[in-house]
């Protein structure tokens, strides 16, 4: 076997870690172990566990070297610029220091969320150390480049949110995860020479449909219901993911097909808790608490939850490019989202690998799922469209094909 000649060495700088992270990070992490898996390449994670969550749980990472500082608190006036300056400074010492101490582990810094400020002071100290940088747009209309870079008068510019985006600028590379998010960077100031479209992956040997002798045993393992057509949520519970829209349209089909089930898969404890108690009342004031589980928390089988369902809806309002939504489509559900672009234009084919409904109209959406569960074989007929995508499109071997073309035109820079 001959050796190995070019390792290309990752180190990827999360703001969260697990359990406590969301989409973006979890694509981060999977990519650093997929990395670490391979011959051609080894990655470590530099992350902030703001929470001290990471440090608490049982299980560790050898690749990962976490970081703790106070996180900036809320406050009302012009000292709240003050405090987000302080913050820049603390994420500065947090970050330098073991930036410095490994940077003979890596060639590039990656970061798949550009929307935190620990995510763009690691772009400064990159460049700093001379590394090659690649940032990710994660949400739109949080960190795509005409938010980021959005400054409305003179005053704009003495803020940190300008200094912020100094530093965002300064990147090698920028990772637009769909068509949607580079028509973005096309109206901004980032020149496209810099911009690469690569999107999110799934895992479809993990992610994958079951028989259905299979999935009445996931079920029974995980102690859900095991008969009736189960629509599951994931992703966390707030209103910018509109779980409030699904489950008024869930309490609304619910009164024509009593055995349908919701099944909210994600975390609640670190979201509005009125937002959440006012969701759990109304289940309870219509009588449907027997049909309707909260898993409350972060869950690392969401794959077995995915399986175990039959129908998979997103209605969220603002999205970059879900990942939970194509992890569903790779298990064979059929899927129905919002009709935001990031969803309508970058994922789903309404009426060939899914559906599409009027975000916030929770009237239209219960009326597709109505139209879903009249007709089974449509059921069928969406899963198996939505995986064939998946695998044509987003597949683990496929997205690091690109983002290894990705280090290596760097390279060559």
């Amino acid at each position: 076997m001959k050796p190995v000649k070019h390792k290309f060495k990752v180190c990827v700088v999360s703001a969260i870690l697990p359990p406590a992270y969301g989409g973006a990070e979890v694509a981060a992490f999977n990519y650093v172990k997929r990395l670490n898996a391979r011959a051609d390449s080894e990655a470590i994670v530099i992350g902030w566990d703001r929470t001290g969550a990471y440090s608490k749980n049982k299980i560790k990472y050898d690749f990962v070297y976490p970081v703790q500082f106070p996180d900036i608190k809320t406050s009302g006036g012009n000292i709240i610029y003050l405090k987000q300056y302080v913050h820049l400074w603390d994420c500065f010492r947090a970050l330098l220091v073991p930036m410095w101490k490994h940077r003979k582990k890596y060639d590039f810094v990656h970061n798949f969320n550009s929307g935190f400020a620990f995510n763009r002071v690691s772009i400064l100290i990159g460049k700093l150390l001379g590394k090659k940088v690649v940032t990710e747009t994660s949400l739109v209309g949080d960190d795509d480049p005409l938010s980021l870079g959005r400054f409305t008068g003179w005053k704009d510019y003495l803020k940190p949110k300008y200094v912020r985006y100094l530093f965002y600028k300064m990147a090698d590379r920028y990772v637009s995860k769909s068509i949607v998010i580079t028509e973005i960077f096309k109206k901004s100031s980032i020149p496209m020479s810099k911009v690469v479209q690569i999107p999110y992956s799934v895992d479809i040997s993990k992610f994958k449909p079951l028989s259905d002798e299979a999935k009445h045993e996931m079920r029974v393992k995980l102690g859900i219901w095991k008969e009736g057509t189960i629509i599951i949520f994931a992703g966390g519970l707030n209103a910018r993911k509109g779980v409030h829209i699904l489950a008024d349209a869930f309490t609304a089909v619910e009164k024509f097909f009593p055995g349908v089930r919701l099944l909210l898969v994600g975390p609640t404890y670190k979201y509005d808790q009125k937002y959440i108690n006012d969701i759990k009342e109304k289940i309870s004031e219509s009588n449907l608490t027997e049909k309707v589980r909260f898993t409350e928390d972060n869950v690392s089988n969401v794959e077995e939850y995915m399986q175990s369902s039959d129908i998979f809806i997103l209605p969220s309002s603002k999205e970059g490019f879900p990942i939970s939504m194509i992890e569903a489509m790779s298990c064979g559900l059929a899927v129905i989202g919002s009709d935001i672009p990031e969803i309508s234009r970058a994922q789903i084919n309404d009426g060939q690998d899914g559906y599409i409904f009027p975000t916030g109209d929770s009237e239209k959406l219960s009326n597709v799922i109505t139209n879903l569960i009249n007709d089974k074989n449509n059921i069928t007929r969406i899963g198996v469209n939505a995986r064939e995508k998946v695998i044509a499109n987003w597949s683990t071997e496929f997205v690091d094909t690109e983002y290894k073309k990705l280090y290596s035109s760097l390279n060559t820079n």
